[in-house]
């Protein structure tokens, strides 16, 4: 199996709610990561991401350990790599910071994937890639296409503080992937609900993505589950996933970027969205027992442990 990932590898700076600051590689790394250890080391894993002078040798030494990536697409540039402060003021929210972000990916730099079976783009900055990039990517490929849209939903104030917004673009992204992950907010902020409203009204949201052309849309709810909306035959279904209560929590990061992971990795060996949901959901559910990316080289033995 051959899967890319493409993005950008952020130097996270971590406040979280509860325990001592800590300081990781963020962004994709930890999509890379869910991949390499979820997937067999015969599999292929290619992270595609500029990267900066300061930050290069570290992330290619945190990934060096694994035999399944390919870090061919890995470059860097004469400039200071995107930093992101990450201050929670609760358990599942938070206050994020960004420094300047690195350089939009190209068609040039995605033209390694083209064999592959599915890609992951992960918007960590929202300008990780361009869109034209991404659309020809389309035109050329037959792999499954993975969106992530987290960070475009957001834009950046004077001060390098995230906020949600509806780009103006955000259908014509979505109409070009196959499967599509939004959280809570990015789905409420694209359909232009409001908090107050009842977290059930993103049901009809998602069936309107699907009528976009994605054939599976994910809305992760933290606490709250998830919902997968997806075909079987030419219905249109939908499914609501209760969450998975741990009593150790103490991190959301990286949760979004298990579940795409183990999703992906599910379903290629099962073709079923349903089990590979609530796979995807196990897995995002561990991630929040440990801080940053600090125990994904043992997720294996997490979920044994967790006998869901």
């Amino acid at each position: 199996m051959k899967i890319g990932v493409v993005g950008t590898f952020n130097r996270d700076i971590i406040l979280p709610w509860h325990g001592e600051k800590a300081e990781s590689i963020g962004g994709i790394y930890f999509s890379v990561l869910y991949l390499a250890n979820l997937l067999h080391p015969t599999a292929a894993i290619y992270p595609i991401a500029n990267l900066g002078e300061d930050f290069y040798d570290v992330v290619v030494n945190g990934l060096s350990d694994y035999k399944n990536l390919r870090l061919d697409g890995l470059k860097r540039l004469a400039e200071k790599n995107t930093q992101v402060t990450l201050t929670y003021t609760s358990q599942h929210e938070r206050d994020e910071f960004i420094s300047k972000p690195m350089p939009p990916l190209g068609f040039a730099e995605l033209a390694i994937l083209q064999e592959v079976d599915a890609v992951i783009f992960n918007l960590i900055t929202g300008t990780d890639v361009g869109l034209n990039a991404l659309r020809k990517f389309r035109q050329s490929t037959n792999a499954l296409i993975y969106l992530d849209f987290h960070s475009r939903a957001l834009g950046i104030n004077g001060n390098g503080k995230r906020f949600y917004r509806p780009p103006a673009d955000w259908q014509d992204w979505i109409e070009l992937v196959d499967v599509l992950q939004l959280n809570e907010m990015e789905a409420r902020t694209l359909a232009g609900y409001s908090t107050d409203q009842p977290v059930e009204i993103l049901v009809e949201f998602g069936k309107e993505v699907l009528q976009l052309n994605p054939s599976v849309c994910h809305i992760t709810l933290g606490d709250k589950g998830s919902y997968l909306f997806y075909f079987e035959g030419e219905q249109m279904k939908h499914k609501k996933f209760k969450a998975i209560s741990l009593t150790n929590a103490v991190d959301a990061i990286g949760c979004g970027d298990g579940f795409a992971a183990a999703y992906l990795m599910k379903y290629f060996s099962t073709r079923d969205e349903v089990k590979a949901t609530e796979f995807a959901n196990q897995v995002a559910a561990l991630n929040c027992t440990f801080v940053g990316s600090s125990r994904i080289n043992e997720i294996q033995t997490l979920i044994k442990e967790a006998n869901f």
